[in-house]
């Protein structure tokens, strides 16, 4: 008898123990979940978007920037896609060439552009006009008519494009060439003084500085060792000196400046 009383009294232990583990593991969930609940909720409440700083524009304006990224006031700070918001803005403003956007606690945005600034005339086998940035991305199409009066490339001809997107060409030797140029000249203050690429002939390529130099680059071989050797070439002359600069025999280390007559 006492072994059966015994027995039941450790059961009704053991069945007391489990309800309070399963009570205890009930309150804390219902614990973690307020918890979580107050978060989302704080999240909710506190952490909005109220101001947004563009930085880094001249070609578009804040507003247009802004209205691109459609970022909102009032949206999630947290939960904004940054993804998205580039993305939205590359395809809406095609000189912008890239984007980063920061969060701001406790509730700004901040949106950094960088933007071309320079572009290049280039001719479609249609014989329309486009601005080419130098990235190859394709800007804005102008009259033909505006072709000499803008910065231009010689000797290319573009597929007709679309905005925004990379231009292509029937010939692809000579649109490699162009890009490798731009690529070349781009960051190193030049590229804003040139007037003329041309690629007529892809082995003897030559740029025009500021109407006032002819600047003789042979082919595509050496051309990161060619600008370099431009640059250090520019600074040693005048701003009263015009002439032409043959860097076709720059691997050898050899360069030569004819004075204009």
């Amino acid at each position: 008898m006492r072994t059966k009383q015994s027995k039941a009294n450790r059961e009704a232990r053991a069945a007391g123990k489990a309800r309070q583990v399963r009570s205890s593991a009930l309150g804390k969930l219902i614990i973690m979940l307020a918890v979580v609940a107050a978060i989302v909720f704080g999240v909710a409440i506190f952490f909005k978007v109220n101001t947004i700083e563009i930085q880094g524009n001249t070609v578009y304006s804040a507003d247009q920037i802004i209205e691109a990224s459609q970022i909102q006031q009032g949206d999630n700070l947290l939960t904004v896609n940054k993804a998205l918001a580039v993305g939205n803005i590359k395809a809406a403003l095609p000189y912008v060439e890239d984007v980063s956007i920061a969060r701001s606690l406790p509730d700004g945005i901040i949106i950094q552009v960088r933007e071309s600034v320079v572009s290049f005339a280039v001719m479609t086998d249609t014989n329309a006009c486009w601005l080419v940035g130098p990235s190859g991305k394709a800007l804005e199409r102008i009259e033909p008519a505006a072709f000499n009066e803008n910065p231009h490339i010689n000797g290319l001809l573009i597929s007709t494009p679309t905005e925004g997107e990379a231009v292509s060409s029937p010939t692809p030797t000579a649109l490699a060439a162009a890009l490798d140029v731009m690529k070349e000249l781009d960051g190193t203050g030049l590229l804003e003084y040139i007037r003329v690429i041309d690629v007529e002939k892809e082995y003897d390529m030559s740029i025009w500085y500021d109407e006032r130099y002819e600047i003789k680059l042979g082919g595509t071989d050496e051309l990161a060792y060619k600008i370099r050797y431009l640059c250090s070439i520019l600074d040693q002359l005048s701003e009263f000196q015009a002439g032409t600069i043959d860097l076709t025999q720059a691997a050898q280390k050899r360069a030569t400046f004819q004075p204009a007559a």
